[in-house]
């Protein structure tokens, strides 16, 4: 006698689409809060570990942020409006509580801040060019060998993992006081930060005209010189000065270990002074930062469209 075999009630149920979906869905809406759960925890953990460790206290900042503004009530100047644009006197000598009793070192402050200028260029130029090498030997898509393309993006790592003043205090002692070992600092951190962000650029570059060049018979170089470059030299270019921005302002830093610039003037006001000659050469710093920053913003706004910024 045949057997009769009857399907439980919840056996069409099972085997319904609707109903999969609907348990798949909520079994991926559970596991997700479970994720983003165990992530919030971990991150409340983590940031109460850091504040724990870095005693970041309410009743510290309440004592410390009022020290701040005493610090900079002692290197203000003692400006007075009736001697306020006197000239020399007799003697050569700017009045007390004139601007130029204040900036009396004025075009040395001036001479400096040109040479931290310069070593800013410097070693963008010369970082662009080694980070555009490097960049498409980093960069998945282009590089000609794994492990080259795998020892590449190590190199990069290191050189923006080291601090730029960490660089120029061992250059320093290898070359000597100066601006030459600023330069090769920074030089060397911006080739490591803009080869990161070139060869990002290069992967997500279109590979058909790679392609087409490599059909034709086209050597590697070619395929980057004319596959690749004419795509990325927009963003390329737009990097740079970005980098420039900060490449100045790490000019300034690297000063204080004696790499040259504005930086080892400030450091050397700082250390034997600290009066208002603290202030006139801050002052010049953030003058100099502001206006390249501008300028430079509006050259990357050309270059990229103001269209892409909205």
């Amino acid at each position: 006698m045949a057997s009769i075999t009857t399907n439980g009630p919840d056996n069409g149920a099972d085997r319904d689409p609707v109903s999969v979906f609907e348990r798949h869905r909520a079994q991926m809406i559970r596991d997700r809060m479970v994720v983003n759960v165990t992530l919030g925890l971990l991150f409340v953990a983590f940031l109460a570990w850091s504040v724990w460790i870095s005693r970041f206290t309410p009743d510290r900042l309440a004592t410390g942020i009022p020290r701040i503004f005493e610090y900079f009530g002692t290197v203000m100047p003692a400006l007075q409006w009736d001697v306020l644009f006197d000239a020399r006197n007799e003697a050569g000598r700017f009045p007390a509580g004139s601007i130029g009793y204040w900036y009396n070192d004025f075009w040395k402050y001036l001479r400096l801040i040109w040479e931290t200028i310069l070593m800013a260029l410097t070693a963008t130029i010369l970082g662009t060019g080694l980070a555009v090498v490097l960049s498409f030997l980093a960069a998945r898509n282009c590089t000609p060998y794994p492990w080259v393309g795998a020892a590449a993006r190590r190199f990069l790592e290191f050189c923006r993992g080291v601090p730029e003043i960490l660089f120029a205090l061992i250059l320093v002692f290898a070359v000597g006081i100066g601006p030459l070992a600023g330069v090769l600092a920074i030089t060397i951190h911006a080739t490591g930060a803009l080869g990161k962000l070139f060869s990002e650029v290069n992967e997500n570059a279109s590979m058909r005209p790679v392609d087409g060049i490599k059909a034709v018979g086209g050597s590697w170089f070619e395929q980057m010189r004319y596959g690749i470059l004419p795509q990325v030299l927009p963003n390329f270019t737009s990097y740079a000065l970005w980098r420039f921005e900060i490449n100045v302002r790490a000019s300034a830093v690297v000063g204080f270990v004696g790499a040259g610039g504005i930086g080892a003037e400030l450091s050397h006001t700082i250390s034997f002074y600290s009066d208002d000659r603290v202030t006139a050469v801050l002052l010049l710093v953030v003058l100099t930062v502001t206006i390249i920053d501008l300028l430079s913003e509006r050259a990357r706004h050309a270059l990229i469209g103001k269209e892409s910024l909205k």
